[in-house]
């Protein structure tokens, strides 16, 4: 027993920046070492697995490499929209995974870890099945199956890590994990040992003094920890042996520093990796077991990202026009500056792809209307820049027939942008205008504003105030998938307006927008539709003469934006130091008189010039079309390891990390392309900080992180080398920390019909001062029955604030929302929540006995007192499982006589397993768990009163440290030994997996058993060997 303590001590000093996880969650967290974590496996596992789908159900064909990467990138190559998609899908996956392992992991049935390996077995078939109901599913919403498919990998991977079967199988997966009730090996029991104990220091793990202290006697087993509140089996176990205090994992963790720590088995790293990728890969489309066989082709591919369809409607064609139909009068300048403006994004794009068939501008106001057609793109431009708003008089305008004039010559299928605030005076060409955009498959997307009303043809009046039917605030673009409108709405026809006629009968959509909205509206919607893709390359304010800014040899087009009075007397120089002549392709745009937008396609890279003739005060902006880019995240420490924050804003004057990944370097260049460092600038372009990074690797992605305190609105750049030329990008969405967090209270209850049920957040002032936060919800489904909250919080106080909400029956599931605020700042989470068909199983504890005496909350005496509950459990459908997995526990269940959904069941111990957990699972795929704990919130020690004996402890120590040549001939006869038992582990598995059921008794079938008086003893005896 003393030995054991020794194992203890050295596994709580080792083990205190984080002890309980296996792989770690990415690569922030290994500090740039090539480790297998959890993103890459997952990563891995899918790449592998779409590969193996494309070319054998897909597209088979010949595929010149032998990379599962490289394959699906072939396969994208003509579809780069698609492919970022799918990039998207499985980063939202990996997202998932770790968010699994930061809610859960010092979960024993999560990790694999105390010997939870029959609870971490059955969980994994429960979520399965949860992401097989929820696949059936009408929705074509998957973000709630990939959450469920996150979890299930995250538990599926941690196996590899934190349980001995890499030891005995290697790199082989278990195919029985998580799809039979039987696993291929006993667990072990409470009452075997399962560890040599072995000095754990790290200059004694670097000479694999624990690499042989596993008990080889074929049963499954996991290190216990006491993060994961599971007490550690106490029994007369032979000398020098014990149940496995340090975890199994395969792990190489990095502490906070630099400094590297081991795990255990670390040597085995690769080898779990490799395991864990491939049980990945089964998961997708492993025969039989695999997603792929049980939901099909579609749904797998539309659970990968495989199916992507853009959902926005090519506007930009050559056998399309692009028309705008404006209202010119005196209170539309900012619709029309916007046109303007927005239109020469639209004729760069054209310039470099395809332009459109012609470019049509038509203005109506009372009573005049006007008409301009050309496929000029410069023209187009030119006379946007030209429209003046003016007039306006009495308020209703001629819009139909502004409608009509540029419909009737438009091309058929082409995008029609209507811009007015004003209600229609021609209200009896309505029949018109719905022929022509019904006939012509016209895509017409509305933009109102104001409050001006007329009398309509009904005598009634209609303000476009009014928020109507048809009126998206989620419109991001003009779909390509036609919609009809005729179910919105339920007034009646003849007191509708105008435009709510027109939506009504036909696929037009109308957004309602304002003065300060339409710009990002309609920049948006063009961007999608026209498939302009911006990169953010500089900005700056210039206060003097001349600035200079780099241009890098991936860059195709570069846009200057100039904003202030005076900014358009300006020049723009070479690299060779020539002035830029602003002719052909080349534009200089004047928007008004404090706009002016600079173009230049194909530059010369090197470092340009702009020269302020007149000295006045201008904000640059310069972005661009080309290659390279980036996306970021902003990361914080949890437990020693890095997680994406919690919310969308990082926490004000506390340690952050910014992750960058770099996309898009082209494979072609000769020239070295390097990540030099990240920049932080305020919203004015004033630098606030520069922070070095090191990038060592090569490829067309990069990813590089720096550590930063953030105080301040900001947004992020990054810099690098291309060569010997420059190269910058940035991301100008500005974000703002706070100094509050807010995150989701795990939990793994469903909403069920017409019930309420409790959504809780947890709110954290992180300042010093008291604060109050607002904080609001929203979910998709309309189930919050309270969408607003207050809370005051002293600093660094944290508290729980609830939400509910009450499914309404045929949902399936809704997206919830909580937006934390203050001062300006706001902080946003998202949870899907899913909604049982039916309810969950119920567990109560009808009557229970004392809790533990503080004197016997020990080593020594706690097996003095015994303690035991009565549990009810209640079904709504069939019970498939219901167990107790703690160590030394009695747990026996009947069913009521008088009631078929109940059972009845009892759970004894004593003190030294002062907690449990009673676990029901139903056929339907729903899962609960209510922990039992008799501690009285007493510690329990070590020891008596938390001294053990050092006289013990000594003696061992000097044993474990006295290593000879003898010990290491012994070490070597017992590898070969292992080796040659590892071999024929693994052959006789993989000979094994067809017969499991006639070579090991069927663990689980015998607890699902109905049980009865006579059966009694048989039932105690399974349940206590977990």
């Amino acid at each position: 027993m003393d030995c054991l303590i020794l194992v203890l001590s050295l596994f709580t000093v080792f083990n205190s920046v984080h002890s309980v996880f296996g792989f770690l969650p990415s690569f922030e967290s290994t500090r740039g070492r090539p480790d297998f974590t959890h993103a890459r496996i997952t990563e891995d596992g899918i790449y592998k697995a779409v590969a193996d789908v494309i070319i054998e159900k897909v597209k088979p064909g010949t595929y010149h490499t032998n990379s599962h990467t490289d394959k699906v990138k072939e396969y994208f190559k003509s579809d780069n929209l698609g492919f970022l998609h799918f990039e998207k899908v499985v980063e939202y996956i990996v997202d998932r995974v770790n968010l699994a392992q930061r809610q859960y992991g010092t979960d024993a049935s999560r990790t694999m870890n105390c010997e939870q390996i029959l609870s971490g077995n059955l969980l994994l078939q429960s979520l399965k099945f949860r992401i097989i109901q929820t696949s059936q599913a009408p929705s074509t919403d998957w973000g709630p199956v990939r959450g469920l498919l996150g979890e299930y990998l995250f538990t599926i991977q941690e196996f590899y890590s934190n349980t001995n079967w890499v030891e005995m199988f290697g790199n082989v997966s278990c195919r029985e994990l998580g799809t039979k009730d039987q696993l291929p090996l006993k667990i072990s029991t409470e009452k075997e040992a399962t560890c040599f104990s072995c000095n754990y220091s790290k200059d004694a793990l670097l000479a694999s003094s624990c690499a042989r202290n596993l008990v080889q006697n074929r049963q499954l087993t996991s290190g216990y920890t006491s993060d994961q509140n599971i007490v550690k089996p106490f029994q007369n176990f032979p000398a020098d042996t014990g149940k496995c205090s340090p975890p199994l994992r395969k792990d190489i963790p990095a502490t906070i520093k630099s400094d590297p720590g081991l795990s255990p088995h670390y040597h085995l790293h690769q080898t779990a990796g490799q395991a864990a990728v491939q049980a990945t890969y089964d998961v997708m489309v492993g025969k039989d077991t695999g997603l792929l066989s049980i939901i099909g082709l579609d749904k797998t591919l539309s659970l990968l990202g495989m199916d992507y369809k853009n959902p926005c409607y090519s506007c930009l064609s050559p056998s399309l026009s692009v028309v705008f139909v404006i209202d010119d009068t005196g209170s539309m300048s900012q619709e029309i500056l916007e046109t303007s403006t927005r239109s020469i994004s639209i004729v760069n794009q054209a310039q470099t792809s395809t332009a459109p068939f012609n470019y049509i501008l038509s203005t109506f106001n009372d009573p005049e209307t006007s008409l301009f057609v050309t496929t000029s793109g410069e023209e187009m431009k030119k006379q946007l820049q030209s429209l003046r708003a003016n007039g306006g008089g009495d308020c209703p305008e001629m819009a139909l027939h502004g409608m009509i004039n540029a419909m009737k010559i438009a091309q058929p299928g082409s995008c029609v942008f209507f811009f007015t605030d004003a209600d229609a005076k021609d209200p009896e060409l309505l029949p018109d205008v719905i022929q022509l955009i019904n006939t012509r498959g016209l895509r017409l997307l509305q933009f109102l504003r104001g409050n001006c009303s007329s009398p309509a043809s009904s005598g009634g009046s209609h303000h476009l105030t009014r928020r109507s039917a048809f009126n998206n605030h989620d419109v991001q673009c003009i779909p390509n998938e036609k919609t009809s409108n005729r179910h919105a709405g339920r007034r009646k026809r003849n007191s509708r307006s105008v435009f709510e006629k027109i939506a009504l009968d036909t696929f037009a959509h109308t957004i309602h927008t304002s003065h300060s909205t339409i710009g990002d509206t309609f920049g948006q919607i063009i961007q999608q539709n026209m498939h302009i893709q911006t990169l953010g390359v500089n900005s700056f304010d210039m206060v003097g003469d001349a600035q200079s800014f780099p241009v890098d040899p991936c860059l195709s087009l570069f846009t200057v934006k100039l904003e202030g009075y005076g900014c358009s007397n300006v020049a723009l120089v070479r690299p060779d130091g020539s002035n830029q002549a602003f002719a052909g392709k080349s534009s200089k745009d004047i928007i008004d008189g404090k706009t002016t937008i600079l173009s230049v396609h194909s530059p010369s890279s090197g470092m340009w010039q702009i020269k302020n003739l007149d000295k006045k005060h201008c904000h640059v902006t310069i972005s661009g079309s080309g290659s390279i880019d980036f996306t970021y995240k902003i990361m914080e420490d949890i437990r020693g390891l890095k997680y994406p924050i919690s919310g969308t804003s990082p926490v004000a004057a506390h340690f952050s990390e910014l992750s960058v990944s770099v996309k898009g370097i082209p494979t072609n260049f000769t020239m070295r392309t390097n990540i030099t460092e990240i920049y932080l600038k305020k919203s004015d372009g004033q630098l606030i900080s520069s922070l070095l990074v090191t990038d060592s690797s090569g490829g067309t992605t990069r990813s590089v992180f720096t550590e930063v305190t953030l105080l301040e609105p900001f947004y992020i750049g990054i810099k690098g080398m291309i060569g010997s030329e420059t190269m910058t990008r940035e991301d100008q969405h500005i974000v703002t920390p706070m100094r509050g967090t807010i995150e989701f209270v795990p939990s793994s209850d469903q909403l069920l019909y017409n019930q309420k049920i409790t959504v809780s957040v947890r709110v954290t002032n992180a300042g010093i001062s008291q604060q109050t936060f607002e904080l609001s919800a929203t979910d998709t489904e309309g189930f919050l029955t309270d969408a607003t909250k207050q809370v005051t919080l002293s600093g660094n106080q944290t508290k729980t604030v609830d939400f509910h909400l009450i499914a309404i029956p045929n949902a399936t599931h809704t997206k919830l929302t909580v937006t934390l605020g203050i001062e300006g700042a706001i902080s946003k989470i998202e949870k899907y929540l899913m909604v049982a068909a039916v309810n969950p199983p119920e567990i109560r504890v009808t009557n229970r006995s004392e809790n533990c005496e503080k004197e016997n909350m020990n080593t020594y005496n706690c097996s003095h007192q015994n303690w035991e509950a009565d549990i009810s459990v209640f079904f709504s459908a069939n019970m498939t499982g219901l167990y107790s997995v703690s160590s030394e526990v009695t747990f026996t269940y009947q069913q009521d006589s008088r009631d078929k959904n109940k059972y009845l069941a009892t759970v004894k111990g004593n003190c030294c397993t002062y907690q449990t957990s009673v676990t029901a699972v139903d056929s339907a795929g729903n899962r609960k768990t209510v922990p039992i704990n008799f501690s009285g919130e007493t510690k329990f020690t070590i020891g008596i009163n938390g001294r053990s004996k050092r006289t013990n402890k000594r003696k061992l120590q000097s044993k474990s440290s006295s290593f000879t040549p003898w010990i290491a001939i012994g070490s070597g006869i017992a590898a070969a030994v292992a080796l040659g038992a590892a071999v024929l582990a693994v052959k006789k598995y993989k000979s094994l997996q067809n017969k499991v059921d006639s070579d090991f008794p069927d663990i689980i079938s015998d607890q699902m058993q109905n049980s009865n008086s006579n059966s009694d003893k048989n039932r105690r005896k399974i349940f206590t060997s977990f």
